[in-house]
């Protein structure tokens, strides 16, 4: 199968280079900022970096790596431009929203996938070994789910089904923990530095790699927001 990226997000040419690794073939790449192209050159350096149109004409699956507040807009300017079509799938890796945001491809009948690596990306070769460790949240209609969590697999990590119904509900819990917990731990490393206490952050990090560990642990239970803080 043919893969082509298009964006700058720091996940698009690691996930290219896992299904590269998988046996499918990269052929080509969009993207903008220098710090993008230097990914690229880093991690797929044989990859023609091209313009957006020529990558997902010739891609049988269109990586979208790109900010979910542009994905709508970027998917149907491709499809008036009628560059998808029947059995071409299209994958974006946003948590903030579903498939459902790809229905101007899928007009065209294209396979819209949406893919969310639970990790954190930073664009290296280093990501290669944490994604085949991690989960990836795929949403595709049901007819076509199979699809996404073989891409999934192929990637080396274990796909989990999240139907549109539960997007948001997905998208909340990711923001809530991802936010939440950044805040408190920059809080508790800003009560050491301001106690003049050096090293804050090997200090706590067995404390909330504990404490992380402890409450995904626990029965599952409602809180309010309030009893937290």
């Amino acid at each position: 199968m043919k893969i082509g990226v298009v964006g700058d997000d720091p996940a698009g040419p690691v996930l290219a280079k896992a299904w590269a690794a998988a046996g499918h073939e990269l052929i080509g790449v969009f993207v903008e900022s220098p710090e993008a192209i230097q990914r690229i050159e880093a991690l797929i350096p044989d990859v023609p970096i091209a313009n957006m149109a020529a990558v997902v004409e010739d891609a049988d699956l269109v990586l979208l790596a790109i900010p979910s507040s542009d994905l709508e807009i970027t998917c149907a300017g491709l499809a008036d431009l009628g560059l998808f079509g029947p059995k071409k799938i299209v994958v974006h890796l946003s948590p903030l929203v579903g498939y459902s945001v790809l229905a101007d491809a899928a007009r065209f009948g294209a396979i819209p996938i949406a893919m969310h690596p639970v990790m954190h990306f930073t664009g290296t070769s280093m990501d290669l070994t944490v994604l085949k460790n991690t989960s990836i949240a795929v949403s595709a209609p049901e007819p076509l789910t199979p699809i996404a969590e073989a891409l999934a697999i192929e990637l080396g990590a274990e796909p989990m089904v999240i139907t549109e119904d539960q997007r948001a509900a997905y998208a909340e819990a990711f923001e809530v923990a991802n936010s939440f917990s950044s805040l408190v731990v920059r809080q508790a490393l800003g009560i050491l530095e301001d106690a003049g206490i050096q090293n804050p952050a090997r200090l706590i990090a067995p404390v909330v790699r504990t404490a992380v560990e402890t409450a995904l642990s626990q029965p599952v239970s409602k809180i309010d927001p309030k009893d937290a803080l």
